[in-house]
């Protein structure tokens, strides 16, 4: 039953160093082990001071027999001494006792002897009391330490049978600390008299104990008790005497914490053994990146993951600086988060550029934490690749956004601004139509009058560009064979280019139709080639190519198939500001007089209201690249008729009508009235919606309604459908300059775009009434 004092070291001795994570059991472990050693040294203590309190008490036994031993033998030489003196005296009387000198010599001597024999009884009563005194001492300093010490310290005899076998203890002195621990005085009684209980073990040990006179340590179980006991018991007394004393503490309590280290132990490899394997298989299943490093850039531990996610193998990984797959522009981030680190002492999140096997680079978001001991640290990576794509991708879509917004404002504003200038040119070019007519015998008026027309048809071209740009063009969509439309025009882009440029058509033959004004479709073209021709000053290659792709590739258009129409040039480019703001209309970099700046605003507004894209791309010294994706037809392309030439056609004359004009412009009105008139039909006016219908309400025949669309408080579409429903079988021509009517307008009438001249307005007419 005896424990070792250093058994406890012996549990810590088999754990094996781990450089894994502390966890809870590590924390445990941790409190036992501090338990076992803080119970150990009390017991070393208590042995010590137990081994002291034996010593003392053998001091003080040795000391006692000594002068028990040395009183006797000064006893016996007096006894000795007198009897030789007695033999002497008597021998010499007896032998010779002539003289009476000689007795008288005897005498003398007898009496020197009898006083050594004083003096020397004198000495060792002196003796025997500073001996006593000091016994004295001894015992009261014992006493002292009797009741003081914490330690329950018991004197008895042990009883034995007939057979010589322990069977009881008589209790002949007892401390306070150990009648407490015993929790009863227990002195001048016997053991089996306070609880027969006891095991017969007790008894055993006090018996080889005062038997054998060796001194026995134990650590018992006291049932009755219900307590744990270290014992320290010696023999008292001769080798016939059966006293023993007994020095004990009760370590219940820590006899509990070495069961809960001993049940601890017996699970701790196990326990440790599976945590490993746990954090080993995180460590091998982990996408993150798990990495041990120092501060000198060295990859010591490296999860799976690296190999996986960065195609390199695990050795090169370890065996090359870490800066050297480091995107050079994050370099110095990740020197100076290094040295922060390290400096500090305090996690750090951050994310850079490491480099894969393919060239690639990986986008990967860091948390990094110093390790205690200084000199290296742990680092948990993800990659966010996708996440900095998304980013980016969405960063462009808010650019493209803005920059949407920004040219949706000025469509709007241009396209406002184009509407009322076709309403003045419809004025101007009215006027002038009919002044034409009324001075056709005047030369010089005549001339005039021309040159004005050709200056106003000029600027119908212009609000037409503009028109386009604001996707409010009259746009007369059909299917169209690009491949066709691009070998009409191979001649006309070489003559527009110049003999310096050499114009290339890739266009394959088995290609869907698009879906396209043709007319505005050839303009957008030329249109891209002249401004090719004028990024090549010094010649080059004009490249038009014609591909089929998804629209999912563009970006911002919806699923489907659509017609890439790409105008390649090798000219100078342009720098990113430049291409910023191509597409905005007025803007060009030529010089004064050498251009609108309308061409690339009119394709984005072809495109854009065809259903499709326009992308643009260029870079200083590369050309640049235009794009126009056009929705895929449905219907096949129909056979282009041969081109006829341009024939006058003289005004359409029909029968004499009634005609109503509805117009909130008084100059647009008069201008319509006129010609009307000068056509011979009876024209009455209106200058609003309501005001119209009223007319209609009434009795007057009235064979036509003209009107035009944009007006206050009624447009021409609901002047129209009100106008249907007082008269159902009423001719109506909507007069507009817009391409299309706002959303939500349903109305089926004949249109006329302005500007428009007599002739077109009479053939309407004309077509309207014949009806």
């Amino acid at each position: 039953m005896s424990r070792n004092p250093h058994a406890g070291g012996s549990a810590q001795g088999n754990i094996r160093p781990s450089t894994r994570p502390s966890t809870r059991y590590d924390d445990e472990l941790e409190q036992a082990l501090t338990a076992a050693e803080d119970a150990r040294d009390e017991a070393m203590r208590w042995a010590r001071e137990s081994d002291r309190l034996q010593a003392l008490l053998i001091d003080r036994d040795r000391e006692v027999a000594r002068l028990r031993a040395e009183a006797e033998q000064r006893e016996a030489i007096s006894r000795t001494l007198l009897s030789q003196v007695e033999t002497t005296v008597r021998d010499r009387h007896f032998r010779d006792a002539s003289t009476a000198e000689e007795l008288q010599v005897a005498l003398e001597e007898l009496e020197v002897t009898n006083a050594a024999l004083a003096h020397a009884n004198e000495e060792l009563e002196r003796k025997i009391v500073e001996r006593t005194a000091a016994i004295r001492a001894s015992e009261t300093k014992y006493r002292l330490l009797f009741e003081a010490m914490d330690e329950g310290f018991l004197l008895g005899d042990v009883l034995f049978d007939e057979a010589g076998r322990p069977v009881d203890f008589r209790f002949l002195e007892a401390n306070p600390s150990a009648t407490r621990l015993m929790r009863q005085d227990v002195v001048g009684r016997r053991l089996r008299e306070i609880d027969p209980s006891f095991e017969p073990h007790w008894y055993e040990v006090f018996g080889r104990a005062a038997r054998v006179g060796k001194a026995t340590r134990a650590e018992l179980y006291a049932k009755p008790l219900r307590a744990w006991f270290d014992f320290y018991v010696f023999k008292v007394g001769g080798a016939a005497d059966r006293r023993v004393a007994i020095v004990f503490k009760d370590v219940t309590e820590r006899k509990r914490i070495e069961d809960a280290l001993k049940r601890f132990n017996a699970t701790l490899e196990e326990r440790i053994a599976e945590r490993t394997r746990e954090r080993d298989h995180l460590w091998e299943l982990s996408e993150d990146l798990l990495v041990y490093a120092d501060y000198d850039g060295r990859l010591l531990r490296i999860s799976p993951s690296w190999s996986r996610l960065l195609g390199h193998e695990h050795a090169a990984l370890l065996a090359r600086p870490y800066s050297e797959i480091i995107h050079p522009d994050d370099a110095g981030l990740v020197r100076a988060a290094l040295d922060e680190i390290r400096d500090r002492r305090r996690p750090m999140r951050l994310k850079y550029r490491i480099l894969a096997a393919d060239g690639s680079w990986r986008w990967i978001a860091w948390v990094l934490s110093p390790d205690p001991d200084g000199r290296h640290l742990h680092g948990v990576g993800r990659d966010i690749t996708a996440e900095e794509a998304a980013t980016a991708a969405l960063h462009s879509a808010e650019e493209q956004l803005h920059q949407a917004q920004k040219m949706e404002a000025v469509g709007q504003l241009t396209g406002g601004v184009a509407h009322d200038f076709n309403n003045l040119l419809m004025a101007v070019l009215g006027n002038l139509d009919l002044l034409r007519k009324h001075l056709a015998t005047d030369p010089k008026a005549k001339r005039l009058i021309s040159g004005a027309m050709q200056g106003a048809q000029r600027g119908a071209t212009l609000t037409q560009r503009l028109l386009a740009f604001a996707r409010r063009q009259d746009l007369q969509t059909q299917p169209v064979a690009l491949g066709a439309l691009l070998d009409d025009m191979r001649s006309l882009l070489e003559r527009s280019v110049g003999p310096r440029v050499v114009v290339r058509l890739k266009v394959p033959a088995a290609l869907p139709p698009a879906l396209v004004d043709p007319n505005q479709l050839e303009l957008a073209v030329l249109n891209l080639a002249v401004n090719a021709r004028d990024a090549m000053p010094e010649g080059g290659t004009l490249t038009v190519d014609v591909t089929e792709a998804a629209g999912t590739e563009a970006g911002g258009l919806s699923a489907g198939s659509f017609l890439r129409l790409s105008v390649q040039d090798s000219g100078m480019g342009m720098d990113a500001d430049t291409l910023a703001r191509a597409v905005e209309p007025f803007f060009s970099t030529k010089g004064v007089g050498k251009g609108t700046g309308l061409g690339l605003s009119m394709v984005h507004g072809l495109a854009v209201q065809s259903g499709g894209a326009f992308r643009l791309s260029s870079a200083p010294g590369r050309g640049t690249l235009a794009e126009l994706w056009l929705p895929v037809a449905a219907t096949p392309a129909e056979a282009t008729e041969p081109t006829m030439e341009p024939t006058v056609e003289p005004v359409v004359e029909a029968a004499s009508a009634t005609i109503l004009v509805v117009d909130d412009d008084a100059l647009i009105a008069m201008s319509t009235v006129d010609m009307l008139t000068d056509l011979g039909h009876t024209v009455l006016e209106a200058n609003a919606g309501p005001l119209a219908l009223d007319v209609l309400r009434g009795n007057q025949d009235i064979d036509l309604l003209v009107t035009d669309y944009a007006m206050p408080d009624m447009t021409g579409a609901e002047l129209a459908c009100e106008a249907h429903r007082i008269r159902p079988d009423l001719p109506v021509l909507l007069v507009t300059g817009y391409a299309d009517l706002p959303d939500g307008t349903v109305i089926d009438v004949p249109r006329l775009a302005k500007p428009y001249t007599q002739q077109q307005l009479a053939m309407a007419v004309a077509k309207l009434l014949a009806g």
